[in-house]
């Protein structure tokens, strides 16, 4: 039995690490720096190459960066999970969309990146387990022209990179009609 309970535990222990990765990735596209914030540790470390710092300061930096793009999608792929005791050393996928729209005054782009973050999590005195440090490994990256854009009709749910997004919201998703 005792194998059960500690099969059963690493099972419970990766998925709150896969949700902590999730919701940065989330906070990430919805611009939500307390999100992204809540998935490291205080004193966490973040290094995307181009910036090294705190989880508050890679937030910040981080959504500065974004501002310039319409849309981001942080897509994530398999991660590997490999627990040692309070710590778990971690590896995840992302293909990564930053769209900016074409305007009258010339195209738009979508710059595509094939990276994966390297992670280590850790479960401190008994609490959740957060990034104490990420490292982003970047593996390719092009950009695409965008010279046409096609609106969505009235009746569509658009995303938005703030708290009035629908993930935010919920709205519709108890029975009440969408407006």
């Amino acid at each position: 039995m005792a194998d059960v309970d500690s099969r059963l535990q690493a099972l419970l222990n990766k998925d709150e690490i896969t949700d902590t990765i999730h919701r940065v990735a989330r906070g990430t596209d919805r611009l939500d720096k307390e999100l992204i914030v809540s998935g490291y540790h205080p004193d966490g470390f973040d290094d995307h190459n181009n910036f090294r710092g705190s989880p508050v300061e890679f937030a910040d930096w981080v959504l500065e960066v974004l501002a310039h793009f319409d849309y981001t999608q942080h897509l994530l792929g398999q991660s590997r999970i490999e627990l040692e005791g309070d710590v778990a050393f971690v590896e995840t996928y992302c293909n990564a969309h930053h769209v900016v729209h074409p305007t009258q005054e010339g195209p738009g782009s979508d710059m595509r990146m094939g990276l994966r973050y390297v992670d280590r999590f850790e479960r401190r005195d008994g609490g959740p387990w957060l990034i104490a440090t990420r490292i982003c490994a970047f593996e390719w990256r092009y950009t695409l022209t965008l010279d046409y854009s096609f609106p969505y009709d009235d009746d569509f749910t658009i995303g938005y990179r703030d708290r009035s997004d629908i993930t935010y919201t919920r709205q519709g998703l108890m029975g009440e009609p969408r407006g």
